[in-house]
């Protein structure tokens, strides 16, 4: 068995001072007059955060805060075709016997921090609510895990690294949670190790819509929900203005990764606007204070492959090769697991919504709540009513009590 080997954040002060000299000397662009998010991140707020990170934004306190919080710890697991690869992840036990393991899965342009919030209240449980063991992992090419640098790494090799954290760590039979790209893997997961991976618990999805060449038995399913539901119609609209005014970024970092990723990795402040721009859109009226915002920034400066490294899931997504172990953007967003146990929790600003009997087509989807209120990094502006939904689906009362012998949470 790989060893396991306890893990803290130490960027060195080279790279600290490197960051402050780059901010230093960042020139801005000029703005149109009566600007608004519409352009993309406002002028103003990108030369306030670039004045405050570089003079008043305290990494090391950020840093120190992470390491005394947040159990990390690495791991080399390995991936066909693809040799060892050195993971990054949050490992933390919860006291309550018969805990259940959770596999907590992040997305771009999220990490492992978004874990943060959840840690205490699922590791401690509720009264009457289960408890959890939680393992949040960095996905290779994101934060302090190793990159790739070899051709070819899909969204099967991102699940068969995440879950060869699990087995490390003894955890044979585990229940999963993801968002964006979390999700997306762990739908995949479910596909591949169905008797290791037994219930998971969505709050984002992507769907190919029941076209009828593609999916007849759904098309011919979903006419019986014709017409659509005002509620529908309001969530099919969200994706129509995503796929329209609202996915640039992914036709870039799924296209040409490389050319973006010189902005990426030299231009601090060119990065900032890249991802600040996502958190202020994909939020529901979030209050992020700056301090918030240079943390997730600075983790994509300092990770250890490089910020241009976590854009190329999207190129990879789109590029499969047709070669055993790999699966096609069509067999990724077609995923179908019946031996697995699902809930989707539906966030009222996620970027992409479908209406709930086209994402019954995942499989055994036993659980549907609507939230009123959270977007799409749910774990960081929610994370109480994510908790309570994920403690929801496995407790006693729950669609998923039970799926792991001997694991309940109490």
């Amino acid at each position: 068995m790989a060893a396991v080997k306890p893990f803290s954040i130490a960027v060195p002060d080279s790279q600290l001072e490197r960051l402050r000299t780059k901010l230093e000397y960042t020139d801005f662009p000029d703005e149109l007059h009566q600007a608004d998010w519409d352009l993309g991140a406002p002028l103003e707020d990108i030369k306030r955060l670039t004045a405050y990170w570089k003079d008043k934004f305290d990494w090391r306190k950020a840093e120190k805060q992470i390491n005394k919080h947040i159990p990390q710890f690495t791991t080399d697991v390995h991936v066909v075709g693809f040799g060892n690869l050195n993971i990054h992840f949050v490992h933390q036990r919860s006291k309550v016997p018969g805990a259940v393991p959770l596999l907590f899965l992040h997305g771009w342009p999220g990490s492992f921090i978004e874990v943060s919030k959840l840690l205490p209240i699922l590791t401690q449980g509720n009264p009457g609510q289960p408890a959890f063991h939680v393992v949040a992992p960095s996905l290779p090419n994101f934060g302090f895990s190793e990159g790739v640098k070899k051709r070819g790494f899909g969204i099967a090799q991102y699940a068969e690294s995440v879950h060869a954290v699990m087995t490390t760590l003894g955890y044979e039979q585990y229940v999963v949670q993801g968002g964006d790209w979390g999700g997306i893997i762990a739908r995949v997961m479910a596909k591949l190790y169905p008797s290791h991976v037994r219930a998971v618990h969505l709050n984002f999805l992507i769907l190919e819509p029941p076209y009828p060449w593609r999916s007849p038995l759904l098309f011919l399913q979903s006419l019986a929900t014709l017409p659509f539901s005002q509620k529908d119609r309001a969530k099919l609209a969200v994706t129509r203005d995503y796929l329209t005014q609202g996915n640039a970024y992914m036709v870039q970092q799924g296209t040409r990764p490389q050319t973006l990723g010189y902005g990426l990795h030299d231009s601090p402040v060119g990065l900032l606007a890249w991802i600040y721009e996502k958190l202020h859109a994909w939020t529901d009226s979030y209050a992020w204070t700056d301090d918030e915002i240079l943390t997730w920034i600075s983790i994509y400066v300092f990770s250890r492959a490089g910020p241009a490294a976590s854009s190329r899931i999207y190129y990879e997504f789109g590029h499969a090769s047709i070669e055993p172990g790999n699966l096609s953007r069509f067999e990724v967003m077609t995923c179908y697991s019946p031996d697995v146990k699902f809930a989707i929790a539906n966030f009222p600003q996620e970027i992409l919504q479908f209406p709930m009997s086209w994402c019954r087509s995942i499989g055994d989807v036993i659980r549907e709540t609507e939230f009123e209120k959270g977007g799409h990094f749910a774990a960081w502006e929610v994370p109480e009513a994510l908790a309570a939904d994920i403690q929801g689906f496995f407790g006693k009362n729950g669609q998923a009590y039970g799926v792991i012998a001997g694991a309940s949470g109490y």
